[in-house]
């Protein structure tokens, strides 16, 4: 019996090892993968997390591109999950392949990016205020960043 419950323990532990749930980011506390500023605002904060369940945190994200252009194999690895807080909804995480991003000079993200990502086309070109502002979808940020 004794066995039985240390291997149920083991295999608990190995599959919370490999979850692949956000970790909830502590905001003024956090640091940034990237830049090792300390995560500030929910508006533009962003998360990674590795096929082997590793959790990266970013301030903004820009900061999780320019590290992905570090590190192309997590960036293409179909098991990778990309999260983005939605500017609208400051502190909820959304699918950063399904997101997209704008860049204007309006908005003033943590690194300078001027880049903010929406759940949807409609909500980013919404929230443009600069003429020369660009939207674009997860893929096309990540090419801008090579």
């Amino acid at each position: 019996m004794k066995t039985l419950n240390i291997f149920i323990l083991v295999l608990c532990c190995l599959i919370a090892a490999c979850s692949h749930a956000p970790d909830p980011i502590r905001y003024g506390q956090d640091a940034c993968t990237h830049c090792k500023m300390t995560i500030m605002d929910k508006r533009f904060a962003a998360e990674l997390i590795t096929a082997k369940g590793k959790v990266f945190k970013f301030d903004a994200a820009e900061c999780m591109a320019g590290f992905l252009k570090e590190n192309p194999a997590i960036a293409e690895d179909v098991k990778s999950v990309f999260l983005v807080n939605d500017f609208s909804r400051p502190g909820q995480f959304a699918d950063a392949r399904k997101s997209f991003f704008l860049r204007d000079s309006s908005l003033s993200s943590p690194m300078g990016g001027n880049l903010a990502a929406f759940l949807s086309l409609p909500a980013a070109e919404a929230a443009k205020k600069d003429k020369s502002a660009e939207v674009y979808d997860w893929s096309m940020l990540l090419s801008k960043n090579k």
